[in-house]
């Protein structure tokens, strides 16, 4: 049997993200979002960097909407698109705005900064180990690979694969998964 690259298993997931049943996926959204605030990882945070969610990715949103009113200093990504990327405080959720590419970002007149507590890493498929593959530009890697700080992801089952590592690969150090055959209440 072939192994798929990195390319072959973003390109069927993306498509399964985008099929997801949305009265499930706000279903395993919300149970992902409790299990994160009922984290250490959460708790002990004072500063989280979070993605804008696209619609067809775990619901980010709410989730940072909470963190705001929980008085957590929260975090978006800013990217220059050369490969490097940073994190903008985001007072609100009105202020933000879709950059160039089509990307949710941060107006916020408001400090940047890599020293964050927790970053809620994206992506598209992840190893049970804490490998990732995302969109493939190599901005969550990078920033981790310079800046040491706690990562968590949260993902469905169906995310789970296993897929070649490459050295500038770097893990994410802990997954909260929602499981699609356990029926939440």
């Amino acid at each position: 049997m072939t192994k798929l690259s990195k390319r072959q298993i973003r390109q069927l997931k993306i498509e399964k993200l985008k099929s997801y049943n949305k009265r499930q996926k706000h279903t395993a959204d919300v149970w992902l979002a409790n299990q994160l605030y009922q984290s250490n990882f959460y708790q002990h945070a004072e500063k989280i960097g979070f993605v804008l969610s696209m619609a067809h990715e775990v619901n980010t949103y709410p989730i940072i909407n909470y963190a705001l009113l929980d008085n957590k200093k929260v975090f978006v990504p800013e990217t220059d698109y050369h490969y490097q990327m940073t994190f903008k405080r985001l007072l609100n959720l009105d202020n933000i705005e879709k950059d160039s590419k089509g990307i949710y970002h941060s107006i916020s007149n408001s400090e940047i900064t890599n020293d964050l507590d927790l970053v809620v890493v994206p992506g598209i498929a992840f190893e049970k180990n804490g490998y990732r593959i995302g969109y493939g530009g190599g901005y969550y890697d990078k920033f981790l690979e310079k800046n040491k700080v706690q990562t968590i992801s949260l993902l469905y089952d169906f995310q789970l694969t296993t897929f070649e590592k490459e050295p500038f690969d770097q893990p994410v150090d802990h997954l909260i998964i929602y499981n699609n055959d356990v029926v939440e209440e």
